[in-house]
This record gives structure tokens, C-alpha cells and sequence, in this order.
């Protein structure tokens, strides 16, 4: 079988993670995987910063923690659901040894074609998406699981403090968590995936 296609087929969202470090050129090589993803008009419009350190995680977990609690109560979830979903993001990243944070530019490149500036930022967040992919399959040809978070996007002013951002030059995308996965965890099974579903041939 193509190993590409097979790393494809076989990749999974990972939440469990072993605590051990992950090799610094590991990470090289999945940062790297994303900054030669393809972009809009080659304007690689991202940053990523990348959390390590426990003091860094904590300032990092803790301006996640309190908007995202505001957020679900202000929703009206029951008080249960709200304590359970935040202690289990807050587990996830407690757990994973790198956390890291995309960042896209705050003000984007000024395109004639584009009158509102909506489609440029719709480019601007398809290649940031292009690049975490890239990060996901590199990381799960290490070895290494992954999983993608939004959170950041929901309070970006405190994800900014947390990584040292100027949040009026950036802002975050998502959240990466990367480590070695858990021994004995079993990550969740996609569904099946019917392609006449979701393909048309004309």
C-alpha cells in the first residue's frame, strides 16, 4: 500500500498522551511539515507558537479556562455539563507535553478582486488549515497523536497574553495538542466513510 495513503487512511484524533518529552527535532519536523504547506498567493499567513514549559501551559490552560466556563454558562448549560467539558479539555491539556497555538495575521494583504475582505480571510484560514494538516499527518508518521481545538478562537485576547502575541497583529486559529500516545489508548474510530456520499464525477 502507498505509505502516504496509509498514514491518511490510519491517522487519528489522540487525547491520551504519555507523559514523557517529545525530541525537540520531532517537533522541528512537524513545524516543518506545516510551513511547507501550500498557501493563498504563497503568503504562508501564519505563526505558531509553541508551549512546552510547564509555567507557559499553565498560563496557556488557565486563559482558556475561564472564558470557555463563561461562555458555557452564559449558554445555559447545566452546571454538570459545564464542569464536565471543561475538565476534560483541561485534562487534554494538561496531559499533552506541546501545546501549540496558529496564529494568522491580524490584518491580511489587500486584494483587488476581493471588495469586502471576506474572501481573503476565507483564503487565510483554508491555508492555515492546510498547514495543521500537513502537522497532523507528519506528527502521526513520528509516532506522535494530535488533536485540533478551536477554543483559542473563542477568547483570542487572553490566547495572546498567554503566548506573548500582539493581539493587534494576530490572531489565533487553534490549538494543537502533540505527544506520544498513551499506552493501551485506543483513540476513537472515525465513522465509515461512504465516497458516493460525498463525491460527484461529472
Amino acid at each position: 500500500m502507498n505509505e502516504m495513503l496509509d498514514l491518511i487512511r490510519t491517522r487519528r484524533s489522540v487525547r491520551d498522551y504519555d507523559p514523557r518529552p517529545v525530541e525537540d527535532e520531532k517537533v522541528r519536523a512537524v513545524l516543518e511539515a506545516g510551513l511547507l504547506a501550500p498557501s493563498a498567493h504563497d503568503s504562508r499567513p501564519w505563526h505558531f507558537a509553541v508551549v512546552s514549559t510547564p509555567e507557559g501551559k499553565e498560563r496557556l490552560r488557565s486563559g482558556l479556562a475561564a472564558p470557555f466556563r463563561r461562555d458555557m454558562e452564559a449558554a445555559g448549560l447545566p452546571p454538570e455539563t459545564v464542569a464536565e467539558r471543561l475538565a476534560r479539555s483541561q485534562r487534554i491539556f494538561r496531559a499533552a507535553p506541546v501545546l501549540i497555538v496558529a496564529f494568522a495575521p491580524a490584518k491580511l494583504p489587500h486584494n483587488p478582486l476581493d471588495r469586502t475582505g471576506g474572501l481573503e480571510e476565507v483564503l487565510e484560514i483554508q491555508s492555515g488549515a492546510l498547514a495543521c494538516g500537513q502537522m497532523l499527518l507528519a506528527a502521526h508518521s513520528l509516532g506522535l497523536g494530535m488533536c485540533w481545538f478551536a477554543a483559542p478562537m473563542f477568547c483570542p485576547d487572553e490566547v495572546c497574553g498567554a503566548c506573548g502575541m500582539d493581539p493587534a497583529r494576530w490572531r489565533p486559529r487553534c490549538l494543537l495538542t502533540l505527544g506520544y500516545p498513551a499506552p493501551g489508548s485506543t483513540p476513537k474510530n472515525k465513522p465509515p466513510v461512504r465516497p458516493e456520499d460525498y463525491l460527484t464525477f461529472l
